[in-house]
């Protein structure tokens, strides 16, 4: 875990049916203007929900990718 007083990092994930779809919606939303950038690769995923009774699959049968970008505020 990171010391919050010296680096602060947001992060949004966009989840989609495609990848075009996903990088339409960053800049929809200007992410780009607000300094997001891309984390890694946009890809396939499949989604479960953790919560204090079990899991439960998020999107099931439906193919999903996931993109996931990120700002520093504070570096």
């Amino acid at each position: 875990m990171r010391n919050q007083g010296t680096r602060t990092e947001d992060f949004i994930t966009i989840i989609a049916r495609s990848t075009t779809e996903a990088m339409e919606q960053f800049k929809a939303q200007g992410l780009d203007r607000l300094g997001y950038s891309i984390t890694g690769r946009i890809g396939p995923h499949r989604f479960s929900l953790v919560d204090g009774s079990g899991n439960s699959e998020l999107f099931p049968g439906q193919s999903m990718v996931a993109a996931t970008f990120s700002r520093c505020a504070v570096c």
